[in-house]
Parts: structure tokens; sequence; C-alpha cells
């Protein structure tokens, strides 16, 4: 039978874990960036700003809405009893914080056009952060603890950036998402009216063939440097790629069941992903058993490549063409679809920047 280290060994003699204050930090950006998106039209509509939260219970919520409301704030509430080291003070605190997050969020919302403020979703994601604070007391026990530490110490590498970088892995399955983009995808081909554009080569078809293919394998490989810098062991490399890679084709499989049409479950494919795909495949496993600094050289190098392909593509994509894809409501898949989007913006640059700081050594040991 294996033996791990005793907890108190581990929390004596390894870094103080910081990763429930990155999750924290990466997750309000979410909530805002979900709550707020477009971000555009804002007004004053003339209405009383504290009306909204005496108003009586509004008719045209669905389930839908009070649960994704509820579940939105389970995470927030957890974390928050995290961060705060299971204190006494912890679970009232992280209550009152959902709740006057919520309300703050929804006082602001009523300045933008396309939002309804609504005491419902303040009742909905207080309850959220009444049950992820209560589901914190338990899996923030000791075993759990413990569980944790042995992980961190056996297979991530002993630095800051391994805590920072495996948040910002969560970060990027949230831009995996979306099913109307493509998986591993850095553009978006528009399906609606034709759009002219200047091609430098002499068959347009093909410049955006080669451009789509060349930006899904420099993603895959990028993406792959980044799990792999994160990584103690070189023995737990491959796996953890290949890992990460899984997870988010499961993810894209499970959203695109739940969000389109039963005739559009593969719109997030075509050939030009898989041969991309297929490209990145040989790329990495050429690529595996650099050093780590070659690694995060090489990762950063494809990310940023890769959003010189995204600034190259000439067609701009339109949420309304993709509509007919489906099954959920316009204000829904609006806000989802931005909200994936603006991740899927920034994921690269944060990733970029924590590559460049491995190789040029600058996180401590």
């Amino acid at each position: 039978m294996r033996s791990f280290p005793p907890v108190s060994y581990l929390a004596g003699h390894t870094p103080q874990s910081r990763v429930s204050r990155y999750f924290l930090v990466c997750y309000l950006l979410i909530i805002l960036l979900l709550s707020f998106y477009p971000f555009s039209g804002w007004r004053y509509n003339g209405e009383p700003i504290f009306a909204f939260y005496s108003y009586p219970r509004p008719y045209y919520f669905t389930f839908f809405d009070n649960f994704a409301n509820v579940m939105a704030y389970v995470p927030l509430g957890l974390v928050l009893v995290q961060w705060m080291r299971r204190r006494w003070f912890a679970w009232p605190l992280s209550v009152a914080g959902g709740v006057g997050l919520s309300a703050s969020v929804e006082f602001i919302q009523q300045f933008l056009p396309d939002r309804v403020a609504s005491n419902l979703d303040i009742l909905a994601n207080g309850a959220g952060a009444v049950i992820g604070a209560t589901l914190a007391l338990f899996i923030g026990s000791r075993s759990w603890q413990r569980r944790w530490l042995v992980f961190r110490h056996n297979y991530l590498v002993p630095s800051a950036i391994s805590e920072w970088g495996l948040v910002w892995v969560g970060l990027w399955y949230v831009t995996q998402c979306d099913p109307s983009v493509p998986f591993l995808g850095v553009v978006v081909e528009a399906v609606a009216l034709p759009q002219p554009f200047v091609s430098p080569m002499a068959n347009a078809r093909l410049f955006l063939d080669l451009l789509e293919s060349s930006g899904v394998a420099l993603h895959l490989l990028g993406l792959a440097m980044f799990v792999a810098i994160l990584v103690r062991h070189q023995r737990h490399v491959v796996p953890a790629m290949f890992g990460t890679l899984a997870v988010g084709l499961l993810l894209k499989l499970l959203f695109a069941g739940m969000m389109l049409k039963r005739a559009e479950f593969f719109a997030w494919i075509n050939e030009n992903v898989v041969i991309g795909a297929l490209a990145g495949l040989l790329l990495v496993a050429v690529c595996a058993r650099l050093n780590r600094r070659l690694r995060a050289l090489l990762g950063a190098l494809s990310l940023g490549a890769a959003l010189g392909v995204s600034w190259a593509w000439p067609l701009a994509p339109q949420l309304s063409a993709t509509l007919s894809l489906f099954r959920w409501q316009y204000g829904h898949l609006q806000h989802f679809s931005g909200m994936a989007a603006l991740v899927g913006d920034i994921w690269p640059y944060g990733a970029i920047a924590m590559m460049l700081a491995t190789v040029f050594r600058l996180w401590e040991e």
C-alpha cells in the first residue's frame, strides 16, 4: 500500500495554498462578465433606482433562470469559505458577500437595456451562496485538505505558477462551453451573408481553411505546453496534457447536447478542426520531452501565433446567424456566448504571461 506524507508534514514543509484566492479572482471575473455583457447602451430609465428591491415576484422568469442563478453562486460561496480558511465568521461573511455582490450586480443591471433588475435573482443567488458555503464546511475538512496537499506535492511544480495555472486551465474550460465555436478553434466562420475580403492567395477558400486548421493546431500545442509546465514529473506530463484535452472535449459534447438542436450536434467540429487537431497532436508528441523552460517558450510562441491567426481572420462572426443551431432563447444565448468569447479573448494573454515568466524564471520555486 502506498503511503503519503502526513498532512502536518505537508502543511509545514510546503508553501501555503493560494488556489482558493486565485479561483475567487477568476470566478468574480466570470460573474461580472456574464452579468454585464455586452457592456453597451447604458441609460437611466427614469424609475426610482431602489424600487426593484421591493417589486413583486416577476411572472416571466422560468425554472431555467432560477436554477442557473442558484448554481452560479454555489462556487462563490464555497470558495469564499475556503479563502477565509473556515474560521467561525467564514460562513456568515460568505453568504453576506454573495448576497451583497448579487444586490450590487442587479442594481447596476437596471442601467443596461438588455438586462432586467430582479429581486428574485438576488434571492436565487443568495440561496446559491448558502449552498456553496455549507458545502465548503464539508469538503474543507482535514481529509479533503490532505488530499489536496498530497496532490499538489506529488503532481504540481512547487511554484506559485502551479496553482495560478491550475485555475487558468479551469478558465480555459469556460472558453470551450460555447458549442457554436469549433473545439480548440481561434476563429469562427461566418454563416450569415457572404462577407467580401481580400485573400493573399488565389484560392480564398484554401486560405480560410489553412487559417482555421493552423489556429487549431497552434491552440492545441500552446495549451498542451501550458499544462506541461505545471506538472512536476516528466512521467505525468503526457497524461496531464491529454487528460486536459479530453475533459475539454467532453465539455464541448455536453454543452452541444444541452444547447444545440439534435440535427446540429456536431456543429462545433469540421474537417479543418480535425486536420488542425491531428497536426497539433503530432507537434505535442514531438515536443513532449522538452525541458520546462523550452516548453514554456514554445507554448508562448504557439499561443502568440494563434492570436495572430485570429487577428488575420477576415470574417466577422454574427451571433444572430447561429441562432438556428440552438434550442436556447436569444437572451440566454447572447449572455452565455458573450461570456465564453470574452474569457476566450483574455485567456491566451494570461497563459502567455505565465509561460514567459517561467522562461525568465520570475516565479519563486
